[in-house]
């Protein structure tokens, strides 16, 4: 890898990292899907002029099917279930849930694209699943209502993976831009429809929470987009996919700066737990 995809994929996770402390912030406030929707719509807004150039509005159309699919799996729907999910788990616990995607990606293009596993890469594959399954078991219980929060993390993740492969699949020679905007373009239409039924009181919306959701937008969305898309194809979905290793620190440190959050024991050993699985399943641990 590249030094500069290097610096890109760090850059990527201290962004996304403050993701989890913004959706955290304001999803009560907003509610999972009219936050999703103000996320989403601004982030294609502040994407919309790159559709100028007549070539990439002609990407947009030739490919407006998988971008569409791209936009579901990669912000639209994953995006709902994690501020589901943050509305009763802290910012670092759904980072954490979230740093299962490099297990799912790895697992899907297995089937997907006969991007064969070894039986090291399952084995990790086995570790980050104890992890994952170590973090969760004291916040849960046997009613489904302690479980979804858990379950929409996860769903979340298997989207991204099912997402990245997609990109990789059938994007590989659309531009980086066309890839970020025309997905997010899809997105916040089918969300702003949704979202007239889930429309929050604005008038208890204080100005920092909304300056937060802006900054989800812009920032943890568009700008993240762009560096995503660029990595996809420079080094792979699954080398982009481990992007999720840091960002359980990141998201650790910004919700301590942040929103006081407190750092477990147990959260340090589950993301311990994870990301030693993960490294045997992207291959930065391997036998020789």
């Amino acid at each position: 890898m590249k030094l500069s995809d290097a610096l890109l994929l760090i850059a990527l996770a201290a962004i996304w990292g403050s993701s989890f402390i913004f959706m955290r912030a304001t999803a009560d406030v907003f509610g999972p899907i009219a936050l999703i929707a103000v996320r989403v719509s601004v982030a294609a807004l502040s994407l919309s002029l790159f559709f100028i150039r007549k070539e990439r509005r002609q990407e947009l159309i030739t490919h407006w099917r998988t971008l569409l699919f791209v936009g579901l799996t990669n912000s639209a729907i994953p995006f709902c279930f994690l501020a589901y999910a943050s509305l009763t788990l802290t910012g670092g616990t759904v980072s954490i849930l979230n740093a299962m995607t490099p297990v799912f990606t790895a697992w899907i293009a297995h089937i997907w694209l006969r991007d064969i596993m070894t039986r090291l890469q399952f084995l990790g594959m086995a570790i980050s699943i104890f992890g994952l399954l170590f973090l969760v078991w004291d916040k849960v219980n046997l009613s489904i209502q302690s479980w979804l929060p858990v379950l929409a993390g996860i769903t979340a993740t298997i989207l991204y993976g099912i997402s990245t492969t997609t990109t990789k699949k059938y994007l590989s020679n659309v531009s980086v831009m066309t890839s970020t905007a025309g997905s997010l373009l899809f997105s916040s239409l089918l969300l702003l429809l949704f979202s007239f039924f889930f429309l929050p009181d604005f008038s208890t919306i204080n100005s920092l929470e909304w300056l937060y959701a802006i900054i989800l937008g812009v920032l943890c969305t568009a700008i993240a987009f762009i560096i995503y898309f660029k990595l996809v194809k420079n080094i792979g979905p699954a080398k982009t996919a481990s992007v999720t290793f840091l960002i359980p620190i990141f998201a650790f440190l910004w919700g301590y700066l942040l929103l006081g959050e407190v750092v477990t024991t147990r959260m340090w050993l589950a993301t311990g737990i994870i990301l030693s699985g993960m490294a045997l399943v992207t291959g930065i641990i391997n036998r020789k």
